[in-house]
């Protein structure tokens, strides 16, 4: 974060130039090692500095990545596209396939790293907006103003189309405020501007950027840590794996070792070997201490204890004896997951959806000359997850009971990419069910009231 005295040019530049290579250099570290984590890559680099390289060199690296998973399983309000309620020409000069792409990873991501920014902008060969996700952006304040909403951001642009940069350039954006045009220029490796606009104005007044937080912010623009729970919970069972695999090879064949001998170089020991061993010397094997079911049980509460600690149920499906759960157990999962997904949606992508919208919006009305309109809603669907045949016929009978849903959501649950014809055919099916179903009580009342 930067703190401005004002957003002059001036001392946007002097700030910038001299903070350019330490901006969030410790944030910048945190957030890396944590993409590392969710993207599997350098993981052998954190867990080396718990053995000796001659300790690693004797198994085979294993790497379990419980980032990802977590980070999947807990993002679910964007599993399935959510029906939006627009004017039709938004959707038309609007990317949709990257829209919904871009709002998953930002979902998970935004689950990840506790604070994410999303940008819209404006293609020029598709003519319609497209959408980024940037996991490395430093925010803009000035000096007495909140620190809830930046007035500025910059971030790195590391690739031209598809070829990365040698020397990444950054991205400087800021909003209008009374006496202050909003900016947007590029800054290089040196600091030094690079003008890509006529007066370097920001054609928009706004920022094309969108700020996603996993909790509201309290103390600070930056929302927590994250999920770095998840990570040291990776980290600990990709330690324990290693350590599981040395006691596996040293626990099955043993630890030899040799009493009153002079020179151990003399000896050879293989399994293609015979072994001569001088007079009163002793070969012996011992096994390592430590038991295997004490690693395998301490992992699997750590990783058990991580799903809960994220309203994730590692049994979900099953309960202790391996049969479908019964509604009464699917009930309370069933409650506690809608709690969970009702805060994460309203206190969350809600909120977001309708702020993205209204800066897609002023870039509809500079780039293409049109104006949706201010209505926007959206309907987030429920989403799919796996379960038994039993379970599900156990679940959604639970639903219907308790008026939580309706045939229609069940519909929609199960046919997700349903036609607007085939939904209506299927609640004209429905409605002529219950007629049907009410024509005795009918003919009883009209006999009653003749």
């Amino acid at each position: 974060m930067v703190i401005l005295q004002d957003l002059s040019e001036g001392a946007i530049q002097a700030s910038l130039k001299e903070q350019l290579s330490t901006i969030e250099d410790e944030r910048t570290q945190e957030r890396d090692y944590m993409l590392d984590w969710y993207e599997g890559i350098n993981i052998d680099q954190y867990v080396r500095q718990y053995f000796s390289s001659e300790t690693l060199a004797q198994v085979p690296q294993l790497n379990q990545n419980i980032t990802k998973r977590v980070s999947a399983l807990t993002s679910m309000t964007y599993k399935r596209s959510p029906r939006l309620r627009v004017d039709e020409r938004y959707k038309e000069l609007i990317d949709g396939s990257s829209l919904q792409a871009q709002r998953r990873i930002l979902e998970r991501l935004t689950f990840l790293l506790g604070t994410m920014a999303f940008r819209s902008y404006w293609d020029e060969r598709s003519g319609k907006i497209k959408y980024q996700t940037l996991c490395h952006f430093t925010p803009l304040f000035i000096a007495g103003d909140s620190r809830d909403e930046p007035v500025g951001v910059m971030y790195p642009i590391e690739y031209q189309g598809d070829a990365r940069l040698e020397n990444p350039v950054h991205a400087v954006w800021t909003a209008d405020r009374p006496g202050a045009p909003g900016m947007h220029y590029l800054l290089d490796e040196h600091g030094r501007k690079i003008s890509v606009n006529p007066q370097d104005s920001n054609p928009y007044g706004v920022l094309p950027i969108t700020f996603a937080h996993r909790y509201p912010p309290i103390r600070d623009f930056w929302a927590g840590s994250g999920a770095l729970d998840v990570v040291s919970v990776d980290l600990a069972v990709n330690v324990a794996q290693y350590e599981l695999s040395l006691c596996l090879r040293y626990g099955a064949m043993g630890i030899k070792y040799i009493t009153n001998i002079d020179d151990p170089s003399r000896v050879e020991i293989g399994v293609d070997k015979l072994l001569y061993l001088p007079q009163d010397s002793d070969l012996r094997v011992t096994s390592p201490g430590g038991s295997l079911t004490e690693i395998i049980e301490a992992t699997r509460f750590l990783v058990e204890s991580c799903l809960n600690n994220n309203h994730i149920r590692a049994k979900y499906a099953r309960n202790d004896s391996g049969n479908a759960p019964s509604a009464a157990s699917l009930a309370i999962i069933e409650m506690e997951n809608m709690d969970n997904r009702t805060a994460v949606t309203e206190d969350t992508w809600r909120p977001w959806e309708h702020r993205r919208y209204e800066v897609d919006r002023r870039i509809l009305q500079v780039e293409a000359n049109a104006d949706p309109g201010p209505d926007y809603s959206v309907d987030f669907l429920e989403p799919n997850y796996a379960l038994t045949p039993e379970s599900e016929i156990a679940l959604w009978s639970w639903r219907f009971d308790r008026g939580l849903a309706t045939p229609q959501d069940w519909f929609d649950y199960n046919n997700p990419d349903a036609s607007e014809q085939e939904k209506q055919a299927f609640q004209e099916q429905q409605d002529a069910q219950q007629q049907e179903d009410q024509q005795p009580q009918n003919r009883l009342l009209n006999r009653l009231q003749s």
